[in-house]
């Protein structure tokens, strides 16, 4: 049997979940004294559990890519290295964005620079998030996600119920410690592990029962739903069905911001919310929806230029950088069970 299908469902949710995201920064500054305040207000509510779907595609496709691409233990260092060249340089190049916005910014307003040495030397490593741009917090999560999974999937790949049964209440748990204030991973590994469970049903496709493996999800939603409420739980469960059921084709436009979501991703805060607050006082309040939508135009084309010119030469780097022969059949799961 050939490799399986494209997962046509990927660059969709990449691309809603982007959107989620950007709605969500975007609408608070509109959130009030204007007619439209009650929907920008539920964007900014609703739109933050994006972060939520970005995390399941990542529990997902991450082993997807590394069973197609013959991954083995003797390959963890290359397989931080493709993921380190893929997404530092970037994220480096977004960083310094960053600091040159807020420095232009503050200059005009008179403020003084928010950032030091030190906390700009710990953004390099995703250990600070700066205030200017608060979604680099989740890097870090993706990061240490990385360095987890390729020791995780090994096991998982030998002995993959045995595995979930054992790691599913042992996550909940460190879930729920000390620990996870200092591994922060585990604070959204149920979300992660929604995606690694739709990985495994995936691969199993047409070659038996699912049952423990559905089972698996649904105790990890009911978790996600009990510890962090019904949205993130509900955005996370929507997120693998999709994947998983979504049989139809792409759709271009979401196809394409789901291409360049991680350069809308990292530049959308610190250019979109700057642009705004920049304008708001400038635009009468009925017309709060053109500068809305300006800004997402905006950020938008910023993004892909940030693509074309930065992250696409990276990524092409990475997809270059191979462990050995890719597996040439995927029929059923490869994985014992």
């Amino acid at each position: 049997m050939e490799t399986k299908r494209k997962v046509e469902s990927l660059s969709l949710l990449r691309g809603l979940a982007v959107l989620l995201v950007c709605l969500c920064h975007f609408g608070l500054p509109f959130a009030e004294n204007n007619a439209l305040a009650g929907m920008f207000d539920s964007f900014h509510e609703y739109g933050k559990y994006g972060v939520q779907v970005f995390f399941v595609i990542s529990g997902f496709v991450i082993p997807l890519s590394m069973d197609k691409a013959g991954y083995q233990i003797r390959y963890y260092g290359k397989f931080l290295f493709k993921r380190a060249a893929r997404l530092h340089p970037p994220y480096l190049a977004a960083l310094v964005i960053t600091l040159l916005v807020v420095a232009l910014s503050n200059k005009v307003k008179h403020e003084p620079f928010p950032e030091n040495p030190l906390t700009i030397f710990q953004s390099l490593f995703y250990i600070h998030a700066p205030d200017n741009n608060p979604v680099f917090w989740t890097l870090k999560i993706e990061a240490e996600y990385y360095l987890f999974i390729g020791l995780f999937f090994i096991i998982l790949q030998r002995y993959t119920r045995v595995t979930l049964a054992l790691s599913l209440p042992l996550f909940m748990l460190l879930s729920q410690l000390p620990v996870a204030g200092y591994i922060e991973l585990f604070q959204h590994m149920m979300y992660f592990m929604i995606g690694i469970i739709g990985y495994i049903i995936y691969m199993k496709e047409g070659s038996g029962s699912s049952l423990f493996e559905m089972f698996c999800i649904a105790a990890a939603g009911i978790f996600a739903f009990i510890m962090d409420g019904p949205a993130p739980a509900i955005a996370g469960l929507f997120t693998v069905s999709f994947i998983l059921f979504y049989k139809g084709k792409g759709f271009k436009p979401l196809d394409f911001m789901g291409e360049i979501s991680y350069s809308v991703y990292l530049l959308h805060f610190p250019i979109g919310v700057k642009f705004i607050n920049l304008l708001i006082r400038h635009v009468p309040p009925n017309t709060a929806i053109i500068l809305f939508t300006v800004t997402l135009l905006l950020v938008t084309g910023i993004g892909v230029v940030f693509w074309k010119y930065v992250e696409k030469p990276f990524g092409d780097m990475s997809n270059r950088i191979k462990y050995g022969e890719s597996k040439k059949v995927s029929s059923g799961l490869t994985m014992g069970s």
